[in-house]
């Protein structure tokens, strides 16, 4: 989903591939025990979310580890 300049998700997996590619992460919102992440609109946006899901986009697997530690407490601090 986009919204204003943000590319809205649901999905924590591809949030924390695009935390871990440096995405710019603007907020959390969490509703009931749904969290949607919204990340900074960049040119590449589409490109990592195909390879994503294509399984084709590859990434430091420390950097996808931190992003998996760092969205999971995020989630969990937000009111």
């Amino acid at each position: 989903m986009k919204n204003k300049g943000e590319f809205l998700t649901r999905d924590f997996y591809l949030a924390c591939l695009l935390k871990a590619k440096d995405v710019l992460l603007i907020r959390a919102v969490k509703q009931d025990r749904i969290t949607t992440f919204h990340f900074e609109n960049k040119d590449n946006l589409s490109e990592l979310i195909r390879n994503f899901y294509n399984d084709t986009e590859m990434v430091s697997a420390n950097k996808f580890i931190n992003a998996i530690r760092d969205l999971k407490a995020y989630t969990y601090n937000i009111q």
